[in-house]
């Protein structure tokens, strides 16, 4: 699909905060725990200082499933990104898997163009340590779709670093394989996700962050691509 290329250079620097999702978007949920680095991944994305993100140690900031429209200078808007809230929070006034199931139901179409999950680990976190687990994350985020809507199966793992971290570069690399190997049993033949692994930390750099969403796109062009054939 020729228009979902170059996306970085034709992006205009703007996005939208729509209130709903149509069967021509492209539909990008950004997924992790908390601490893991969605709401600054996606304010460097889009370049918007307006993206709240909390600061280390803080609880989360997003509490609201949050859904943008990117604009782009060749008139395309069809790429929404959706920010979505922690699940396993522990907090006892907020129920993020019914927060997400809400929103679902009343913004999303039940089909869209093609659909994927980018999956956000920070790696001043333990991959192997049962909160921050993918597969239990990608559980709970799947249990939040009503029966009739469709659940992204592609899944690309990014694994972010804060400009601040005085993690160590041998811990950093330990934990980035950690985590390359915590992404295999997603890809079981009788398993319901297709999963990769983004090749570089992500350090709060735009052009990384374009980078990263142009993967999954392509990802999900030739899922599409290959179910029509």
């Amino acid at each position: 699909m020729p228009f979902l290329q170059n996306l970085r250079t034709s992006f205009k620097s703007a996005f939208t905060i729509t209130s709903r999702v149509t069967e021509d978007d492209f539909v990008i949920f950004v997924v992790g725990p908390t601490g893991s680095g969605k709401s600054w991944f996606i304010r460097e994305l889009l370049k918007s200082d307006d993206i709240r993100v909390a600061k280390s140690g803080q609880h989360p900031c997003t509490k609201n499933v949050q859904a943008l429209r990117c604009n782009f200078n060749n008139g395309r808007n069809n790429i929404v990104v959706i920010d979505t809230p922690s699940f396993h929070t522990e907090l006892e006034d907020f129920d993020a898997e019914n927060e997400m199931t809400r929103w679902i139901k009343a913004k999303l179409t039940e089909k869209c163009r093609g659909s994927g999950v980018l999956f956000l680990h920070t790696l001043a976190r333990d991959p192997t340590h049962y909160d921050m687990s993918i597969t239990r994350h990608l559980t709970t985020f799947a249990m939040s779709f009503d029966g009739k809507f469709l659940v992204p199966s592609r899944v690309h793992v990014v694994a972010t670093k804060d400009p601040a971290s005085i993690l160590t570069d041998e811990k950093m690399n330990q934990r980035w394989l950690q985590l390359r190997h915590m992404i295999g049993p997603l890809n079981a033949p009788s398993g319901k996700w297709k999963s990769s692994m983004f090749s570089e930390v992500f350090k709060g750099e735009p052009e990384q962050a374009w980078k990263v969403v142009q993967r999954l796109l392509d990802d999900i062009s030739r899922d599409s691509d290959s179910s029509v054939a």
